[in-house]
């Protein structure tokens, strides 16, 4: 028997849980990346959000960069028969340390403050599910918080109506960490995911016994 040192690992699937849908024909395949979460609504729709969960996510692993980098190069490749965006589209892949044009860092919290750093957001109209540990035990999502390490599956989808550009769904969190702060405002997977290679992984603030 397994033993969590999380307070709801037997959690119920909210009764909003359902495969990230994907909101183009030009939906590609999901994948993992390894990163920290941001500012995450993943335990209520954010209504500044179009009502939908979503997070950022702050990217210093390479490989998983990379990974990002291909992925929005295919939805580009399916949508705009070019693996790069048209002139003014939207990017979903924004510098941790870039400024806004009061020279101001658009991304404030010192977490950002990272050479090479990748900050991307991912949405969703359901609930993601939420996992941690090597057995990926089912958690609540409210044990989740900005600032957490995670494994994160993501989709990405080209547009091409009033507005052009590739946007990013947001699918399976799991946990590997807590994080030493929080990152939040105010006071506080399906078989077509190329999965990340889980020998990299390394949980930490965990205590599970073997089965």
């Amino acid at each position: 028997m397994s033993k969590s040192a999380f307070k709801s690992s037997l959690a119920t699937v909210p009764a909003r849980l359902a495969p990230t849908p994907v909101a183009a024909a030009s939906k590609s395949a999901a994948i993992e990346v390894m990163g920290i979460l941001a500012y995450p609504s993943i335990q209520q729709p954010d209504p500044k959000s179009g009502d939908k969960y979503n997070t950022l996510v702050l990217i210093t692993d390479p490989e998983s960069q990379q990974a990002v980098r291909e992925l929005v190069a295919e939805a580009c490749e399916q949508t705009f028969r070019s693996p790069s965006l048209p002139p003014g589209a939207h990017n979903p892949l924004r510098d941790s340390n870039e400024k806004n044009h009061a020279g101001e860092y658009a991304f404030k919290n010192e977490a950002f403050r990272v050479e090479g750093g990748m900050v991307i957001r991912a949405k969703t109209a359901y609930q993601p599910q939420c996992v941690w540990g090597p057995k990926e035990t089912a958690i609540d999502p409210s044990e989740i918080n900005g600032g957490d390490h995670v494994v994160v599956e993501i989709g990405a989808y080209g547009y091409s109506n009033q507005s052009q550009g590739v946007g990013l769904s947001l699918g399976r969190i799991l946990l590997l960490g807590k994080g030493e702060s929080k990152i939040e405002r105010g006071s506080g997977a399906g078989a077509n995911v190329r999965r990340i290679d889980r020998s990299r992984l390394q949980f930490t603030g965990m205590e599970q016994d073997a089965a």
